[in-house]
């Protein structure tokens, strides 16, 4: 297998739309599940303090509504959230507990604090240390593994001055692998850990190859569409720190590390590893949800030390991103999503899931224009979806034989789509919980409209098995790039611009290094003389 291959949960297959990847997985996909199993949903706008737009949604089952934000619940108290924004008072509270749960030591600083006060309460710590902000997220500001004093006096202000995060904490460096374990109640779900950015050599390919096949991959990968592996400054100088380039081809199995830290947004990997928490984790896990008053479901990022099977606690989230649970790169996908959605409405256990998904992109569309404050989804009888693939042979890219078929699906309820081919076939995707009225359409296909000089000779039919946008539409063959697939082409030409400009430094260099040759410097006369001859012609 390779190692960037990633297995889909088939509920899930193609049915999360571009506006619903990267950073809005948790708040399609919860929302999603609870939709497809009959809840009401509605989409509303709510602005923060800085009147900036946020999307929040709700669902209900008419006798309670319940609101959330991304993977977080109204069962989190606006309490537990604060305790969680802020590292240095989560860590009080872990201490405080009465099952104490382990932190690692250290201080926070405010910012009236003096970087003298920092370095002056360094001078009493054992090294290395981690500085790092008390809001900061996405791995910004942190600095771990500070070996030395001197490293620290320089990492302070820039962190504090340059970066802006004036609330800091000093700490001790802990050594282990960071897990992220997600509870919900005292029942711990999973737990995946982030690999650097990396690739996995073939024997055949460069690195340059490597990384380009990597982002091909990650592209499909829903959690990771817009966070691919680039080539800048870190990579380069990582590379040659190790003695490789660009155009370096790895041995078969060799794995090569392209950045030290191992943020997502960076291109770095999420691999679960829910398998190898110990019971021990798993309590010292539990006992967070504990240690924090109205925290009835969260994420925590933990060192952990699999020698010792002990780990230390780094920081309590209050909303966790679900996307690397639900989409690793490597390891099994946990369905997260599912199990928000029984915690908050346990009697939906029960029912069936619809494999229908929507189109999130034209209901997130009202309220990201301000032209309206919520929306509210059509609601769906969860019930068994049967699907079929079929492809009509024939004289059958007739004008106006694709709305007539849309009519047709449309008078019975399904779903799916029809769309030209270029081999002059028509192939249709519907699906729908009434088997009798699918099979009544493939029959009403065949035989066509009555009004319209179509022939149908053949219908190539199969069982489809995956999910289906809800209503039926007819789709033209792309004569426009969309946004995504326009970034993703100008990626493409950013990639091949890199590897351009890198030949062309490489030729330059090769340049410079002849002319500093003798044999260059010492024919420098033959050469002017040939000019010379060359210009009286």
């Amino acid at each position: 297998m390779n190692e960037t291959e990633f297995r889909w949960m088939p509920h899930h297959e193609g049915a999360v739309p571009p506006a619903g990847q990267g950073k809005r997985i948790s708040t399609y996909t919860v929302a999603l599940e609870g939709w497809r199993r009959g809840l009401t949903l509605k989409y509303y706008s709510h602005f923060d303090e800085n009147n900036l737009l946020k999307l929040r949604y709700s669902l209900s089952d008419g006798k309670k509504t319940h609101d959330f934000q991304l993977s977080m619940g109204d069962g989190v108290t606006q309490e537990a959230f604060d305790i969680c924004d802020n590292k240095e008072i989560t860590k009080q509270y872990l201490r405080n507990a009465e099952v104490p749960v382990p932190v690692p030591t250290g201080k926070m600083f405010d910012k009236n604090a003096s970087n003298e006060a920092i370095m002056k309460f360094a001078e009493t710590m054992e090294f290395p240390v981690v500085f790092k902000p008390t809001d900061g997220n996405a791995g910004n500001g942190v600095f771990a593994n500070i070996e030395s004093l001197q490293e620290l006096e320089d990492i302070i202000p820039y962190v504090r001055e340059e970066m802006g995060f004036k609330e800091v904490i000093l700490e001790d460096y802990i050594p282990g692998r960071e897990f992220r374990v997600v509870v919900i109640g005292d029942r711990v779900l999973g737990a995946m850990i982030r690999r650097p950015a990396s690739v996995l050599g073939d024997g055949e390919h460069t690195i340059k190859e490597l990384i380009y096949q990597t982002n091909e991959i990650r592209k499909t990968n829903p959690h990771l569409t817009s966070r691919l592996i680039k080539v800048d400054r870190e990579i380069r100088s990582m590379l040659m720190r190790k003695g490789y380039k660009l155009n370096t081809i790895p041995e078969a199995g060799e794995r090569i590390y392209l950045r030290e830290k191992s943020n997502l947004s960076k291109g770095g990997d999420a691999i679960d590893v829910t398998d190898k928490l110990t019971e021990n984790l798993k309590q010292i896990a539990r006992n967070v949800g504990k240690a924090i008053p109205g925290l009835q479901h969260y994420g925590v990022d933990m060192i952990v030390n699999e020698e010792k099977d002990t780990g230390v606690i780094l920081e309590v989230n209050a909303r966790p991103g679900f996307g690397g649970h639900l989409f690793p790169m490597e390891g099994q996908p946990r369905d997260f999503a599912k199990e928000i959605i029984e915690f908050y409405f346990p009697e939906t256990k029960e029912k069936e899931r619809s494999w229908l998904y929507f189109d999130f992109d034209s209901a997130l569309e009202p309220i990201k224009n301000r032209t309206a404050a919520s929306v509210e989804l059509t609601t769906i009888t969860p019930k068994k979806t049967y699907g079929k693939k079929l492809v009509l042979s024939g004289n059958v890219q007739v004008p106006g034989f694709r709305g007539w078929i849309k009519q047709q699906a449309k008078y019975r309820d399904l779903n799916g789509y029809v769309e030209n081919q270029d081999d002059g076939t028509v192939l249709i995707i519907v699906a729908g919980t009434d088997q009798l009225l699918i099979e009544e359409f493939v029959k009403k296909c065949f035989k066509g409209p009555k009004d319209k000089d179509v022939e149908v000779t053949a219908i190539d039919e199969q069982e489809y098995n995956k999910p289906v946008k809800i209503f039926f539409e007819i789709k033209s063959r792309k004569t426009e790039l969309s946004a995504l697939e326009l970034e993703r082409k100008v990626e493409k030409l950013e990639a091949r611009n890199e590897m351009l400009e890198s030949k062309n430094q490489e030729l330059i260099d090769r340049y410079h290094r002849f002319k500093s040759r003798k044999a260059w410097k010492i024919t420098a006369p033959l050469r002017k003389t040939y000019e010379l001859v060359k210009g009286r012609k």
